[in-house]
């Protein structure tokens, strides 16, 4: 492998070092966003005695309510495709919506929005790189994927916040050394540090990109007049975890999970005790169907007594942790019924008045990422060769309303019957324009039928008529005979 050179006629660009610092900031912080989404959660007590008491439990006992909080809403944000406006690009971006696995990227790029509080998905040409020769591969294969927030940053313009200054993405190569990647609308700029990344300490390390033949391999044009990185903020405000909140009621309720899981293994069977003239060997220990032997407490002569003491009552952390719920529901907006079972099943009515905070919830998380999907997809079709102005573009989610059929059907019915086109009814609940489409041939298909069947018929019967009549007069010239 050719040797690497530094470059070192020129300072470092300033916006490597704002790079570098929002990167590893957030390395720690989301990374424990994704441990509790996961289940990974630390125990913790409200005194050192306690965690020397449960520091030799063998169990971990969890339950992982901050998943529900992600996945209530993320269960609802579902981007069933992207309708254009002109039939040729419909097709084509078809075609890269199967190819690139869209579906599956933007699932992924929602639920890191919902968990760490922002994700990032890059599309680009000439994004291979040889890593191990430090050479910028001429390969003109459309990519389009999700990053993990911890590798990407974006940097606003701060006379201008929609307008995006430049973008970053941090990653370890084959070799063990990192890269950094500066996003701009002209150009891109390529660095890589000097030290494996497990040893990186400062921005000191990173020097600008070196080809194998020692030509200067930091910078590429970006011909396509954009950045590249697309950003997925469910506020704008503040990069806030959909979690953020729960986490404390996450670990409260662990609290008492563990708690109660302790509590039934020493105290949820009732202790028999006995006096007598015994001695101790040994112990007490506590567990089912073993019986104290105390010795009198004067030495000699109390009398044998017997007893016991009462167990544990594990209602207590029950209604504890029902309570927790309860907070839960009101503080992240999602239905109590998700925590924990509640008496009897709500009618569909009620169901749907439980559901409106978690709904409109949704549809926020919709509406806010919506024109980032235009904008990547157009950006997508440039890509590909094609321009297509976003106002041609049209996203479309799943309904994230919780819907009951005769609900809906009646709600259909009523509209339909006020004036409002079947069409646009349906268009207002999401349908695309190929099941539109769809509706319409199979309706067309469907006349064409009945008046295939309603015409056989009238033939049918214009035959039996016609044979009727004959029969008539045959029947009638035989019986003027007979006279």
């Amino acid at each position: 492998m050719a040797t690497q050179k530094t470059i070192t006629s020129a300072p470092l660009n300033p916006d490597l070092k704002l790079a570098f610092e929002a990167l590893r900031d957030k390395n720690a912080p989301y990374k424990k966003m994704w441990d509790y989404y996961d289940g990974d959660h630390p125990l913790m007590y409200t005194a050192s005695r306690l965690d020397e008491i449960f520091k030799g439990l063998d169990a971990v006992f969890t339950q992982n309510w901050c998943a529900v909080v992600v996945d209530s809403v993320n269960d609802r944000i579902n981007l069933k495709g992207i309708t254009f406006a002109d039939t040729g690009a419909q097709t084509a971006w078809d075609a890269l919506w199967n190819e690139h696995e869209l579906a599956a990227e933007s699932d992924d790029a929602h639920l890191a929005a919902q968990v760490v509080g922002e994700s990032f998905i890059i599309a680009w040409k000439n994004a291979t790189e040889d890593v191990a020769e430090g050479e910028v591969a001429a390969d003109e294969e459309l990519q389009v994927f999700y990053n993990d927030p911890r590798l990407c940053h974006v940097q606003y313009d701060p006379e201008n916040p929609h307008r995006k200054a430049w973008a970053a993405k941090w990653w370890d190569d084959a070799l063990g050394y990192k890269r950094i990647t500066l996003y701009y609308a002209d150009h891109l700029e390529y660095y890589r540090s000097t030290s494996k990344a497990s040893t990186l300490e400062s921005i000191n390390a990173f020097k600008p990109l070196v080809g194998a033949d020692g030509q200067d391999a930091s910078m590429a044009d970006n011909p396509f007049g954009e950045i590249p990185v697309f950003h997925f903020r469910p506020q704008r405000r503040k990069v806030i975890s959909d979690q953020k909140n729960a986490i404390p009621i996450q670990n409260g309720v662990n609290k008492l999970l563990v708690d109660m899981m302790v509590a039934a293994e020493f105290g949820a069977f009732k202790q028999r005790w006995v006096i007598s003239n015994a001695t101790i060997s040994g112990k007490l220990k506590n567990a089912p169907k073993i019986i104290w032997e105390l010795p009198a407490g004067d030495g000699q002569g109390q009398q044998t007594q017997v007893g016991e003491f009462s167990a544990t009552d594990l209602e207590n952390y029950l209604k504890a942790i029902d309570n927790l719920a309860g907070s839960l529901s009101s503080i992240t907006r999602t239905p109590k019924h998700y925590f924990v079972t509640q008496g009897g099943d709500p009618s569909g009515e009620a169901l749907i008045t439980m559901e409106a905070p978690l709904v409109k919830k949704a549809q926020d998380r919709i509406d806010r990422f919506t024109p980032v999907w235009k904008s990547l997809a157009a950006f997508i079709m440039k890509l590909n060769g094609s321009e297509v102005a976003e106002s041609a573009i049209t996203p479309v989610f799943d309904d994230p309303r919780t819907v009951q059929p005769v609900t809906q059907a009646e709600v259909r019915k009523t509209s339909k019957d006020a004036g409002i086109p079947l069409r646009t009814l349906l268009r207002r609940e999401g349908w695309t324009k190929q099941q539109l489409a769809d509706m319409d041939k199979d309706a067309n298909e469907e006349r064409q039928a009945q008046q295939t069947t309603l015409a056989a018929a009238l033939l049918e019967a214009k035959r039996q008529a016609a044979q009727g009549q004959s029969t008539d007069t045959t029947g009638q010239g035989q019986g003027d005979q007979q006279a």
